[in-house]
């Protein structure tokens, strides 16, 4: 998988959470999507809240590499949390023909000062912004 994603895009996000929102930017600090959480899941911390932004932006990020029409990509994911189950995440990564280099930045992260009731939809967003480096080099 690996060897696969060397040759497939280079994507790169970064996400934050609250306990009812997740924002997820592009490399350039652009919000590409900012919503709150299904109205279903039950979040009860802080953590678990990013947790489950992150595997919101491995979603969009999968979509992404499929769009690009690679089999596997790499994932540069940088949350605003430290203490996420990084299995967890990595597994969400991996079944989604993703590599993860998972990163924290607690106060560096763009996702974190996006206006809490600014919606941002993801589907009016161009995904291959999202791609660093085409051609997969770091």
């Amino acid at each position: 998988m690996a060897a696969l994603a060397a040759r497939g895009p280079y994507l790169v996000l970064w996400t934050a959470a609250t306990l009812r929102t997740f924002t997820v930017c592009r490399p350039d600090r652009t919000v590409i999507w900012h919503s709150r959480f299904h109205t279903d899941l039950v979040i009860d911390s802080e953590v678990e809240a990013a947790k489950v932004g992150a595997l919101q932006a491995i979603w969009i990020a999968a979509r992404a590499r499929e769009e690009w029409g690679a089999d596997v990509a790499t994932l540069r994911l940088t949350v605003a949390r430290a203490g996420i189950d990084r299995s967890a995440v990595e597994a969400a990564a991996i079944g989604s023909g993703l590599i993860l280099d998972l990163a924290v930045d607690t106060i560096g992260n763009p996702a974190l000062g996006h206006p809490p009731e600014r919606w941002v939809n993801w589907w009016t967003r161009d995904l291959g912004t999202l791609i660093h480096n085409p051609q997969g080099l770091t």
